[in-house]
């Protein structure tokens, strides 16, 4: 994908791309979260989660895996026409919609076809208001509002990721066809086969029509000799992030751990009031960074998933990254994060959504436009939204603050890093120990609002039918809403010095 490493100021923050969505399908016969009441053995941590959670998700993901072969073969299968190949996989992919979420079939099959029908009516008797990606986006903002408020919760939290990607493709073709004239619309064939591809329409992610289109005229051997290596390097580290995130973060912060330590402390060294307030407190923030870990190892174990099948269906390697977990663990800046969380929901809306709203809207505008679209498109959801908007925020905040910081001292300390060969500033941090003391700062605050942002993702039963507005409050006056606190103090450095 061309130009994925720009700089913007936003992303999804929980896509499809979300243990939730699977975790909401497997059923563990031992329930790991309430038996740590204290510390496991690692032998206990090896054969009450490790093995129920890789075994069981193994076991879920074996038809995806299974229609994704059968998906390749048909790929590269050249007795079959381009048309019988679209009807293919659309039989595959409503197997997959069929066995993992059939309560979202209809509705998508009723989407899929009125979005088509929309797409055919010519431009003269659609208003200008109508042109391009609105026409698709209000019929989908409509079947998301129907979803959310008539469809019970534990279903539509079930079915949120998968709807969102059908919309995502739709719009992506309606902007493509506005923009490139009317002959360029795709029949109906191949726009059912791209829709319903069963390769991505449950995890995703989003995949442009072209890539999907030039499936069967790919002939790269190189990639072709190394395609099953890449797919199980792909599924290992999933299943290495599956692992962290089900398992290894609460076996090493444990809850009860405070207890012990707290009475450790006030037998020995006789812990002050004072000290004890500290203590407590820190221990609420090594809490929410572990959820909020928990919940992004959950996120990069689906993406990697995602990744395997995208190889292993035979999309080209160019397009399967969709994730890079260093840059998030060890991020530079929020605006880092954002473009590395989820790289093809990033390009989709820096291609479809900012670029289009900047020339009218603004900087800050479009980046509000841009925040507030992806809300919608997660659903009618107080916490989503109130994450990715202040996300949003967060993001425009210390993009602008950091690019004036670079400008006024001549130092490499803007959000994203220019290139080492290639910066062009007289500063940097191979040759200046405080540029590099700066970019470390931005670094800290920006795990500190990942966990802050994080910890509304939590493995509470409340997940099973979506955060609600008093979860998120509640969640963030326990911290004492510490980051957004910092976020308006950082905004307020700006003001001043701008």
């Amino acid at each position: 994908m061309e130009d994925v490493g720009a700089t913007v100021f936003y992303d999804d923050e929980d896509g499809c791309l979300d243990y939730e969505c699977l975790h909401n399908n497997v059923e563990y016969d031992y329930d790991y979260a309430e038996a740590n009441a204290e510390k496991e053995t690692l032998y206990e941590l090896y054969q009450y989660c490790l093995t129920p959670s890789l075994y069981d998700t193994g076991h879920y993901l074996l038809p995806l895996l299974g229609s994704t072969l059968l998906f390749r073969l048909f790929v590269h299968t050249p007795y079959i026409s381009d048309k019988i190949f679209h009807i293919l996989s659309v039989v595959i992919g409503i197997f997959i919609i069929q066995h993992y979420v059939q309560e979202s079939l209809i509705i998508l099959v009723v989407f899929v076809l009125f979005s088509y029908s929309i797409l055919c009516v010519p431009k003269k008797y659609i208003y200008e208001w109508g042109h391009g990606g609105i026409r698709i986006f209000l019929p989908s903002l409509l079947i998301i509002a129907y979803c959310e408020f008539l469809m019970q919760p534990i279903i539509w939290h079930k079915l949120r990721s998968v709807i969102m990607i059908m919309a995502m493709k739709a719009i992506s073709i309606a902007i493509d066809t506005n923009s490139s004239g009317s002959n360029n619309l795709p029949d109906i064939y191949s726009y059912l086969g791209y829709m319903f591809c069963g390769v991505t329409c449950l995890f995703g992610p989003w995949v442009s029509f072209k890539d999907y289109f030039l499936l069967r005229c790919s002939n790269n051997q190189t990639y072709t000799k190394w395609w099953i290596t890449c797919s199980i390097g792909y599924a290992f580290l999933s299943f290495v992030f599956l692992s962290i995130s089900n398992c290894w973060t609460q076996w090493i912060f444990v809850d009860n751990s405070w207890k012990s330590v707290s009475t450790i402390f006030k037998y020995v060294i006789f812990l002050s009031n004072v000290k004890e307030i500290l203590f407590f407190s820190y221990f609420r923030w090594l809490m929410a960074y572990r959820d909020a870990l928990s919940f992004r190892t959950s996120h990069f174990f689906i993406s990697y998933v995602a990744s395997a099948l995208l190889v292993f269906a035979g999309f080209p390697l160019s397009s399967s990254t969709i994730v890079k977990p260093l840059y998030i663990e060890f991020p530079r800046s929020l605006v880092q994060v954002v473009i590395y969380w989820n790289i093809p929901m990033h390009y989709w809306l820096k291609t479809y959504i900012f670029r289009p709203s900047i020339k009218s809207l603004g900087k800050f505008g479009a980046v509000t436009i841009t925040y507030l679209i992806s809300s919608l498109l997660h659903g009618l959801n107080f916490q989503l939204a109130a994450v990715l908007l202040t996300l949003g925020f967060y993001t425009f905040v210390e993009f602008q603050l950091r690019a004036m910081l670079a400008d006024t001292f001549d130092a490499c300390v803007a959000s994203k890093q220019c290139a080492k060969q290639k910066c062009t500033h007289k500063y940097n941090s191979y040759n200046c120990w405080w540029v590099f003391m700066i970019n470390f700062a931005f670094a800290g605050l920006a795990m500190f609002h990942l966990a802050y942002l994080g910890l509304m993702f939590d493995t509470s039963d409340v997940q099973e039918t979506g955060y609600s507005y008093s979860h998120t409050i509640n969640k963030w006056a326990e911290l004492g809403f510490a980051s957004h606190w910092v976020a308006l103090a950082t905004y307020c450095i700006y003001f001043l010095i701008k």
